[in-house]
């Protein structure tokens, strides 16, 4: 399952009242997607690094208090439950992201399975806002690929389990959403099977994580001294990938981006009566590039002319396409956003008869 699916198991999970654990490698955005779905739903969320847990930090630490005449044990609220019952008052749905639980010592991790189970851990219960319950979910490593512990199968079946893969167009979807540096994205298009990497020798190797820091670096490159931009990248994801890269960097110029798309049409408009002799030059122009990479375009100037309520640039764009490219961005358009996409369609019809729509029905006429 590609991560940005993993938010309706969640949104499900909690409507459900179940739990659910994540399986995957790390830097896949595990924890980011929890995060996203507690900014689109608005919840609170605390997130416990489990391998850095000790057992007082889930449940408190031990007191003694008088019941009477009695003298009995209770424990002190840990500050992250503090934090919870805080938000809850306020109205606030409470999510808990239990992360690494595989490498969680055993005792940590006896324990925070009262969480998962009872959504309580001794006499401290998770809030409960509007009749929902915390929604809580974990993380684990693959066990064949990492030291980490395998958890009981009888524990396994508590959980909605999902395993979460690498998915290049996924990931440069929420790339493009959240502003990941252009020049880091356009090298994923060129190359996706980079986007989570690993080398032969066992060394430093590249995430979705580890990429979309390396981009933060690169917004920044002009105030880093020259010397050390290479040693940066190494850092970041690994001698072999950061050659690669800072090739591509220097030879930026000659990628397509959607300013050469741009150019192409506001250069050309004018010289030509019918838009598919004006798509002719973009398909010249894309000729080289893959067709992930042409997707990917097709994405960026969708965000961008959707906006601005002028799908020309689009429209011409997409007549430059093989069908094939075209009719699964349309798919996803008019999936994904109705009223654009019907903006996209009186735009053909105004420029050139509804053409492109037509060769996409004969396309599929054809086939069948």
């Amino acid at each position: 399952m590609d991560i940005k699916a993993v938010k309706g198991v969640i949104r499900a999970a909690a409507a459900a009242d179940d739990t659910v654990i994540m399986e995957g490698a790390h830097g896949l955005g595990k924890s980011a997607i929890c995060k996203q779905v507690r900014d689109e739903d608005d919840y609170h969320m605390e997130t416990l690094f489990l391998s850095h847990q000790e057992v007082g930090d889930l449940i408190g630490t031990p007191h003694t208090i008088m019941d009477g005449d009695v003298a009995v044990t209770t424990w002190s609220v840990p500050i992250w439950l503090q934090r919870m019952y805080k938000a809850a008052k306020q109205g606030k749905k409470c999510m808990l992201f239990l992360d690494e639980l595989n490498r969680a010592p055993l005792d940590v991790r006896q324990s925070a399975m009262e969480l998962v189970l009872e959504r309580q851990i001794h006499e401290h219960i998770l809030p409960t806002v509007d009749g929902q319950r915390t929604v809580v979910i974990a993380a684990i490593n693959p066990a064949d690929e990492y030291q980490v512990d395998e958890l009981d199968p009888a524990l396994m079946d508590r959980f909605c389990h999902v395993t979460v893969e690498v998915d290049a167009p996924v990931w440069l979807e929420w790339a493009r959403e959240t502003g990941v540096n252009q020049v880091v994205r356009d090298f994923i298009m060129e190359h996706p099977d980079r986007l989570h990497w690993s080398p032969a020798d066992g060394g430093v190797g590249a995430t979705p994580r580890s990429w979309t820091k390396l981009g933060d670096y690169i917004n920044n490159i002009k105030t880093i001294p020259e010397e050390i931009v290479f040693e940066i990248m190494r850092g970041k994801v690994g001698s072999e990938l950061a050659s690669q890269f800072h090739s591509f960097l220097r030879n930026y110029v000659d990628v397509v981006k959607m300013a050469d798309i741009e150019k192409i049409v506001k250069d050309n408009r004018s010289k030509f009566d019918k838009i598919e002799d004006l798509a002719a030059l973009i398909t010249d122009k894309v000729k080289k590039q893959e067709a992930i990479q042409k997707s990917e375009l097709a994405q960026q100037l969708k965000d961008k002319y959707t906006k601005k309520g002028d799908m020309f640039t689009l429209l011409a764009y997409l007549y430059g396409l093989e069908i094939e490219i075209c009719v699964a961005f349309l798919k996803g358009f008019r999936k994904d956003d109705p009223e654009g996409y019907k903006k996209l369609v009186d735009a053909d019809t105004k420029a050139n008869e509804k053409n492109l729509f037509k060769r996409i029905v004969q396309a599929a006429d054809r086939k069948d």
